[in-house]
C-alpha cells in the first residue's frame, strides 16, 4: 500500500506518459487486492454480518439473522459490577455455542462482554437491564462442525438501545470474520 501511494504522489508530479503507466500499475495492484480477497473468501474466510434479539431458542440465548442464522446459547462463566464515576460498568467472561438453522453445522465461542449501566445497577436485584446506557461484546470462535467444521475467527456484537432508562438493549447487531476449512 505504501508502494502505490508513492507512486500516486510521484505521478501528481509528474506529466504525459509516467501517468498513464502509474495509472496501469495502479489499476493492476488494486485487481490483484480484489482477486486475492476474493480467493480468502472462497478458501473458507468469510466475512459475516446481521443482527439478532433475544430468544428461547436454547436457553439464555439469542437468534442470530443476516449471514449466520441460528441460535446462539450463552453460558456465563463470571463477571463483575463496580460503580465509577457515576455510572456502573459491568464485565462479563463465557462461552457460547452457535447452532445454524441447518442443525448440522455449530461452532463455540469465549466472550467477554462490557456494558455502561446508569449508576445503581451493581446494586439492583433482580439487575434492571433498563438501565443500560452502551455495550457490546467480542466473541473469538474456536471450533466447529459442519460447514464450520474447524472454525475460527472474531465476531463483535452491539446492543442497540432505543431508548436508555427506558428499555435496555433489544437487539444487537454483529460482523466480523468465520475462517474455516473446506
Amino acid at each position: 500500500m505504501k508502494t502505490a501511494i508513492a507512486l500516486l504522489s510521484f505521478t501528481k508530479a509528474s506529466i504525459g506518459r509516467l501517468n498513464i503507466y502509474a495509472v496501469v500499475v495502479l489499476a493492476l495492484f488494486f485487481a490483484l487486492s480484489v482477486s486475492v480477497s476474493a480467493a480468502d473468501g472462497q478458501g473458507g474466510r468469510t466475512q459475516v454480518s446481521g443482527d439478532s434479539v433475544f430468544s428461547d431458542c436454547g436457553g439464555y440465548a439469542i437468534e442470530l439473522s443476516g449471514d449466520l442464522n441460528g441460535c446462539l446459547e450463552i453460558v456465563p462463566q463470571r463477571y463483575t459490577c463496580e460503580e465509577l464515576n457515576g455510572f456502573a460498568v459491568y464485565r462479563e467472561w463465557g462461552e457460547e455455542f452457535f447452532m445454524d438453522d441447518d442443525g448440522e453445522s455449530t461452532f463455540r465461542t469465549k466472550y467477554d462482554l462490557e456494558g455502561i449501566y446508569a449508576s445503581g445497577f451493581c446494586a439492583s436485584d433482580p439487575a434492571d437491564y433498563s438501565l443500560q446506557l452502551s455495550g457490546g461484546c467480542d466473541h473469538k470462535i474456536f471450533s466447529g462442525t459442519g460447514k464450520f467444521r474447524g472454525a475460527n475467527g472474531n465476531i463483535v456484537f452491539y446492543d442497540i438501545i432505543p431508548e436508555a432508562g427506558v428499555s435496555g438493549a433489544t437487539n444487537f447487531i454483529y460482523h466480523g470474520e468465520v475462517k474455516y476449512q473446506e
